[in-house]
C-alpha cells in the first residue's frame, strides 16, 4: 500500500545522491523561507498538526536537495510542484496563417502566489513560442497550400495521485511529423516525475531498454507491419542510431499506474509507425523503483 511517509524516506535517499544545479540555490532559499512561513501559519490555524508536518518534511526535503537531474535545461522544468492542481485550461493560442499553437496553462486557487506553477505555465508559454517561431520559419520556406503547423495539449490522466499533461506538435507538408512530450505531476508528493527520480540507480537504463527490445520483437512477429530500425538501416548514415533509454527518455504514468516510455516519429521506427509507446509492466519496474510501491494503487 502506498505510504507517503515511507516514500519520502526512500525518495530522500535518491535526492540527497543529486547536487542541486549553480545558481538555482538561492532561488530554493527563498522558497524554502516563503513556505516555512505559510507552515507556521496553518499550524495556528489549524489543529491537524500531523498532515501539516508531513507535508514541510516533503518542501524540507526539496529544498535540500531536490534538483535530481544534471541535465536540467531550464529553472521551470524540473521544480517541483507545491499545492494541488485543480485543472488545465487554455492559455493562449498563438496562430499565424497555416500555424495555430494552443498554450496550455494550469490553473489552481493559489495560481497567483504559487511560483512553481507559475514556472510551468512560463516554460508552456515559451515552449508554445519557440515553436510558433520556428514554424513561420519553416512556412516561409515551403510556401504551400499543404504546409501546416498545429500545437495542442491535453490531459491524459487526472486521478488523485498523478496528472499528466501531453503537448503535441504536428507538421504537415508533403508528409506529417509529429512531437509529444509530457509532464507527469505527482499530486500527493507534489513534483513532476523524471526518470531518475523514479529510480533508485542507473540499473533502470539497461533493463528498460531490453524489455523494449523484447515489446519491439514481440509485436514485428505478431505483426509483419509493425516494423522498427535494425542495425541494418543504420549502416548507410541515413538514420541515426541513438540509445533507447536515457534519462531524458520521454514517458507518462498510465491510469494503470504503469509506466509509458514514448518515442518520437521515425526515431525508432519508419513515419507511418508514428509515436511508438511501450507500457512497461510493474513487475519489471518494481525492484528498480527508488519506492518500491511507487506505483502501486
Amino acid at each position: 500500500m502506498y505510504s507517503a511517509q515511507k516514500e519520502l524516506e526512500q525518495l530522500k535517499q535518491v535526492y540527497q545522491q543529486q547536487e542541486i544545479p549553480h545558481g538555482i540555490k538561492n532561488e530554493m532559499i527563498k522558497r524554502y523561507s516563503l513556505e516555512e512561513q505559510r507552515f507556521n501559519q496553518r499550524v495556528k490555524r489549524k489543529k491537524q498538526v500531523k498532515g501539516l508536518i508531513l507535508s514541510f518534511a516533503i518542501i524540507a526535503m526539496m529544498f535540500s536537495s531536490i534538483f535530481f537531474n544534471n541535465q536540467i535545461r531550464s529553472f521551470a522544468e524540473d521544480l517541483p510542484l507545491i499545492g494541488p492542481v485543480v485543472k488545465l485550461i487554455l492559455g493562449k493560442t498563438l496562430s499565424d496563417e497555416a500555424i495555430e499553437i494552443r498554450v496550455p496553462q494550469i490553473s489552481t486557487k493559489d495560481k497567483e502566489n504559487n511560483q512553481t506553477i507559475a514556472g510551468l505555465n512560463k516554460k508552456y508559454f515559451r515552449e508554445g513560442q519557440e515553436n510558433f517561431e520556428k514554424a513561420k520559419v519553416q512556412y516561409q520556406d515551403f510556401k504551400t497550400n499543404h504546409f501546416q503547423v498545429t500545437g495542442d495539449y491535453q490531459k491524459l490522466l487526472d486521478d488523485p495521485r498523478f496528472l499528466v499533461i501531453e503537448r503535441k506538435m504536428t507538421q504537415t507538408a508533403a508528409d506529417s511529423y509529429t512531437e509529444k512530450r509530457y509532464d507527469t505531476i505527482d499530486k500527493k508528493s507534489g513534483v513532476v516525475l523524471s526518470l531518475p527520480l523514479l529510480f533508485k540507480d542507473d540499473q533502470y537504463l539497461s533493463v528498460l531498454t531490453n524489455e523494449v527490445k523484447e515489446q519491439m520483437q514481440k509485436n514485428s512477429k505478431e505483426n509483419p507491419d509493425q516494423y522498427y530500425w535494425t542495425d541494418d538501416d543504420f549502416k548507410d548514415g541515413l538514420i541515426k542510431k541513438t540509445p533507447l533509454v536515457t534519462k531524458d527518455t520521454s514517458f507518462y504514468i498510465n491510469k494503470n499506474h504503469e509506466l509509458v516510455l514514448v518515442y518520437d516519429q521515425f526515431s525508432i521506427a519508419p513515419g507511418y509507425m508514428g509515436t511508438p509507446t511501450f507500457v512497461i509492466p510493474k513487475e519489471v519496474t518494481r525492484s528498480l523503483l527508488a519506492s518500491p510501491d511507487y506505483l502501486n494503487d
